[in-house]
């Protein structure tokens, strides 16, 4: 950009797990993904904006770094590769204590990145510094985080985000909240973090629609079984009373953020 004689650049803007610059393009859904299977174009929409299509489904994310790219976040999606590609895959697993906080730690990665993509200048970015830092440094998940995982029939991506809040008996501002829901083949997860309105605040639960969510859901983080078993008893579907739409719909009492679904795509 051109102005009084002087040329102006952007400033950079660091990456949302470090202090570098970010620029990095990073995909949200992993290249591995990519090549054992073909999806079809993404439709995505905005808060406000209207539905647009994408024909390249290999969506990348440019608010990370070169570093975090090819560094810890390389790292834990190799070590993730053979439990993780065994549920988009659609093959039955028992998850280990040690397997089900290595999955957590990738959902809730994934979810920081999805976060991020609402925009630098949003209002609304969720996740801290504090919060990506901790992912960083430990794979440390956030405080007040809970992580699920299930099945879906067919082979799908999608992202879905929804921001609420929380308010006391009187109103008062109790927590903000944010529920990410992400789909990788035949793979589920959703992640829901609260950060507290008040340092001496307390929440003894976190409101959700009325649902069978134990059937089609298994918690994983706080682990709550030496082993999980995946898939849960009954699996999502695109459409009847199974339908994914309702997990997505799960936490939708407050305003929504973005929407990135392929409901359509097809295993290659």
């Amino acid at each position: 950009m051109q102005m009084d004689g002087y040329y102006t650049h952007a400033m950079p803007t660091p990456c949302i797990f470090c202090d570098n610059n970010s620029g990095s393009r990073e995909h949200f859904w992993p290249k591995w993904i990519h090549r054992r299977h073909q999806f079809g174009p993404l439709k995505m929409e905005r808060r406000g904006r209207d539905r647009v299509v994408i024909p390249d489904p290999e969506l990348t994310v440019k608010t990370v770094c070169t570093g975090c790219n090819n560094g810890w976040m390389s790292s834990l999606e190799t070590e993730s590769i053979p439990v993780l590609g065994a549920m988009v895959d659609d093959r039955p697993v028992d998850l280990s204590v040690a397997q089900q906080t290595l999955i957590a730690a990738w959902s809730v990665k994934t979810a920081m990145m999805s976060d991020s993509m609402k925009g630098r200048s949003a209002v609304n970015v969720f996740y801290t510094r504090g919060d990506c830092s901790g992912m960083r440094v430990g794979r440390s998940i956030p405080e007040r985080t809970l992580v699920w995982i299930g099945r879906i029939d067919g082979m799908h991506l999608a992202n879905a985000g929804t921001d609420f809040m929380l308010n006391d008996q009187m109103g008062k501002p109790l927590a903000s909240c944010i529920a990410t829901t992400i789909v990788a083949g035949h793979f589920v997860t959703q992640v829901v973090t609260v950060h507290l309105e008040q340092p001496e605040g307390r929440l003894d639960a976190i409101p959700c629609k009325v649902g069978d969510w134990d059937l089609n859901l298994e918690q994983i983080w706080p682990i709550q079984k030496p082993v999980a078993a995946w898939p849960p008893p009954v699996s999502f579907t695109n459409g009847g009373p199974e339908a994914i739409a309702y997990l997505l719909d799960r936490w939708r009492i407050g305003a929504e953020t973005d929407i990135i679904a392929n409901p359509h795509s097809t295993g290659g």
